[in-house]
């Protein structure tokens, strides 16, 4: 089965490399297993809004950084 890439995975992926977070630090600031911030992450399931509002908290920036509507 083929999965669509979700514009959002990318921005997330790239945010967490800037500031040094792994997937295992993203799982542990969502609460959610490793395993299932890698299917996110791998175009097998989406962020859910209030998922974006804890990164973006995390990362110290606005949740549009994750649609490409500002810069992180």
């Amino acid at each position: 089965m083929r999965y669509e890439m979700s514009p959002v995975a990318p921005k997330v992926r790239g945010i967490a490399a800037e500031k040094g977070v792994s997937q295992e630090g993203i799982a542990q600031i969502l609460g959610i297993s490793r395993t299932a911030v890698s299917k996110r992450l791998n175009a097998r399931g989406d962020f859910t809004a209030t998922e974006l509002q804890k990164l973006a908290a995390s990362f110290d920036v606005k949740v549009g950084a994750f649609f490409g509507e500002i810069s992180a």
